[in-house]
């Protein structure tokens, strides 16, 4: 037995300003004199819809002053403009990305990296992932 589900086309329509779902990668992590120590981002491997948004929210307890989220391989992102995304500790500086800055057609497998500054200004590095399924 099949079942079919018309959908208006003035519905269809309405869809297109329904706000975007959101993600959040929630990061945690250490600077031990100068160098990452324990750290964690949750999930690892975010997966996402074209169009979503994305926020990561570095964790208030965590040592490191601040992340910035840049693309591992320029050329090679979701974001218009190989767009980065900066922000600071705790829920209310999360580092925000746009879903409707989104590219065209991004479905795919995104490596990147979340920089993190360590108290006296050094710079430490996690890599996790990205998957844009749609588009």
């Amino acid at each position: 037995m099949r079942f079919a589900l018309a959908i208006p086309a003035a519905m269809l329509a309405l869809a297109a300003f329904l706000p975007a779902d959101s993600e959040t990668v929630e990061v945690s992590a250490t600077c031990d004199n100068g160098q990452l120590g324990a750290h964690s981002v949750t999930p690892d491997t975010v997966t996402i819809a074209q169009g979503d948004d994305l926020d990561w929210e570095l964790d208030a307890s965590s040592n490191a002053i601040d992340l910035t989220i840049v693309p591992k391989h320029p050329g090679h992102w979701p974001y218009a403009h190989d767009a980065h995304f900066k922000g600071g500790k705790g829920a209310d500086h999360k580092a925000h990305a746009n879903g409707s800055s989104m590219n065209h057609g991004a479905a795919g497998t995104y490596p990147y990296s979340i920089q993190l500054t360590c108290p006296g200004g050094s710079s430490v590095t996690i890599d996790p992932t990205i998957i844009v399924h749609g588009g």
